[in-house]
């Protein structure tokens, strides 16, 4: 068995979507906490389509010493939410649950009970689902089913679960030590072809030197422009559009940045899937192991997309793909609802997920 570090127990081989028809007054809250920003759904009907809903955007949250500021996370939070409600003459919904996706939650969350407890208070809810963004990531893509998703943004990072005993995470390294084929990956890639074309060198791209001089300015420059930047992952990632530009425009260096990309996703989420299938789950024998994806770069299309399939297939031929039916924001509203409807369907699986009740009377208060 495959935890990761995970040392919960299991309450089922699979989970509903979700689950059953809202009790009343059950209004759910999705927050997807990234490092640029954060997203806020309110939505009074639940996760369904024809839900009327709210949507606002807050500060992101930021790393010190001690990990994630819950104080100042909670405080963009909270002034987010007032303006949104002085715009709004009948103020915003009453909210019974909230289904939150934190970046940094299995390394930099020193109290993740203080947060969950935070955000009850905020919106007046008495249940929380607090759970990492590749757990909401896989949701939103995926469902509550077993198989795996690779989450590719500035960073990337692969989720392989069957929602009971098998928690696996594959990269989510940073750009130092990992994040293969992410956009901060493509874009490092595309700066070092640049300067290899500055400097003469075999195997440059002249047009991604003149992109990204149109970007970064000199070559001199750049390493004061990148190195000390507090966000050097994010700004080396800002270039992944231009090598996918050069790429669409034929340049051959550019393209084989982007297929090489798509080759390492397609490896870390390969890396997630057991390698055998297990008893009693939906991937048991007989069924053929899920692949989805999801995540801001794959919305460059074919160009990733179609080598990432490639690969995957290559790798597994016993893979069923399956193209992502939502994003984060959708997994964590299917969490929030699911804690309203089918709590005992909940796994008990931290620190990939915890749920946090006012009165403290759920058997998953696992902090």
């Amino acid at each position: 068995m495959e935890r990761d570090g995970h040392t919960g127990s299991a309450t089922g081989a699979a989970l509903p979507a979700g689950g059953g028809p809202l009790p009343a007054g059950g209004a759910v809250a999705a927050v997807d906490v990234g490092g640029t920003g954060t997203r806020v759904r309110l939505l009074p009907g639940g996760p369904r389509a024809d839900a009327p809903g709210v949507e606002l955007p807050a500060p992101g949250r930021t790393v010190g010493a001690d990990g994630i500021d819950t104080g100042s996370l909670l405080t963009g939070l909270a002034e987010a939410l007032r303006q949104e409600r002085a715009a709004r003459p009948g103020g915003l919904p009453p909210v019974a649950a909230v289904g939150v996706g934190l970046s940094g939650l299995l390394g930099l969350t020193a109290d993740p009970e203080a947060l969950c407890r935070g955000l009850a208070e905020l919106l007046g809810a008495d249940r929380v689902v607090l759970a990492a963004d590749v757990v909401t990531s896989y949701v939103g893509a995926l469902g509550v089913r077993p198989g795996a998703v690779v989450a590719a943004g500035t960073g990337a990072v692969a989720l392989g679960t069957d929602f009971a005993k098998r928690w696996v995470r594959r990269d989510g390294w940073g750009h130092l030590l990992g994040d293969a084929g992410s956009g901060a990956w493509i874009g490092q890639a595309g700066l070092r072809a640049a300067l290899r074309a500055h400097d003469g060198r075999a195997d440059g791209s002249a047009t991604l030197l003149a992109a990204a001089v149109q970007r970064f300015g000199s070559p001199e420059g750049w390493p004061a422009r990148l190195y000390p930047h507090g966000d050097v992952a994010g700004r080396m990632a800002a270039f992944a559009p231009d090598v996918a530009s050069a790429a669409e425009d034929g340049d051959p260096t550019a393209r084989a940045v982007w297929r090489r990309a798509a080759e390492h996703l397609a490896d870390t989420v390969v890396a997630a899937l057991p390698t055998e299938p297990g008893p009693g789950t939906e991937s048991g024998p007989g069924t053929e192991p899920v692949v989805s994806w999801c995540g801001s770069l794959f919305r460059a299309g074919e160009l990733l997309a179609a080598p990432f399939r490639e690969a995957v297939r290559a790798a597994r031929p016993d893979a069923r793909l399956v193209p992502p039916a939502g994003s984060s924001l959708d997994g964590a509203a299917a969490l929030a609802t699911l804690v309203l409807t089918a709590p005992d369907r909940l796994p008990d699986a931290a620190p990939y997920l915890r749920v946090w009740t006012r009165d403290g009377a759920a058997r998953h208060t696992a902090f």
